[in-house]
């Protein structure tokens, strides 16, 4: 059943992550990310920093369910996956993938392909646009906020590497993954119009082809083949990867 409110959606990531981290399932990675992000978005929407509430609240719903139905799809073989889903979903089952990759991925097929679809089913229409690109844009700062909390969370749970490299470069990296961001949303939105001022199914639907398109391209992009020792190697540098990081949480949980 759809979730109808955000703390819904919330209880249905929880339930996914208590089930993926109870197998040691790679998909754990995003999903904890997204928790973060969403608990950011309603606590926003809370404290009143968007025009339009009720919308923004409706936008996280429909947006979330766009990706509970990918992972449906997937773990019952539905032909209708998106292909950009399908190859996220296949490359963290293989668990050849680093953490990043797993997080990069399921960020890049949710913002380039679902967030489109989601803002579209909401409603972009011309008569609300002006306040809801500010809402949108809104969002985007929020999401700013929040990936100090996703990177630490990921890092502590996962890659002691990717923490270390965070606190190596600081609030660089950040803020090459925040405009990177705010490019994949904009470009969402852009698309989101395209598909509510489409004159005809026919030109909605070829806007549709294109958006699955450039998402699964995105999503090849970040998945090279790497060169054949490194493609061995990853799975147990990753094991000890995780190991080490989830040894300092604890070490630190002890002394705090």
């Amino acid at each position: 059943m759809p979730a109808t409110t955000i703390k819904e959606v919330i209880e249905r990531m929880d339930e996914l992550l208590a089930r993926w981290e109870a197998h040691g399932d790679y998909h754990a990675i995003f999903v904890r990310s997204y928790r973060i992000i969403t608990i950011a978005m309603e606590q926003a929407i809370a404290a009143g920093e968007f025009e339009d509430p009720d919308w923004m609240t409706r936008l996280d719903i429909v947006f979330a369910e766009e990706y509970f139905t990918a992972v449906g799809a997937y773990e019952q073989d539905h032909e209708r996956l998106p292909e950009c889903w399908k190859r996220v979903f296949d490359i963290a089952s293989r668990k050849r993938s680093t953490t990043l990759q797993d997080l990069m991925l399921g960020m890049v097929a949710h913002i380039v392909h679902d967030l489109p679809i989601a803002l579209y089913k909401v409603g972009v229409e011309a008569e609300y646009r002006e306040s809801r690109l500010r809402d949108h844009q809104t969002a985007n700062e929020i999401l700013g906020r929040s990936i100090d909390d996703v990177q630490s969370e990921i890092s502590s749970h996962y890659s002691f590497i990717l923490g270390f490299l965070d606190r190596l470069f600081g609030n660089k990296d950040e803020i090459l993954t925040d405009q990177g961001i705010r490019i994949a949303r904009d470009l969402a939105w852009k698309r989101a119009v395209e598909l509510s001022e489409a004159p005809t199914q026919a030109v909605r639907d070829s806007l549709l082809d294109q958006i699955g398109q450039t998402a699964l391209t995105d999503v090849k992009l970040l998945t090279p083949k790497p060169p054949t020792l490194l493609a061995k190697l990853i799975p147990l540098l990753r094991h000890w990867d995780k190991i080490i990081a989830r040894q300092i949480r604890r070490i630190k949980s002890f002394f705090s």
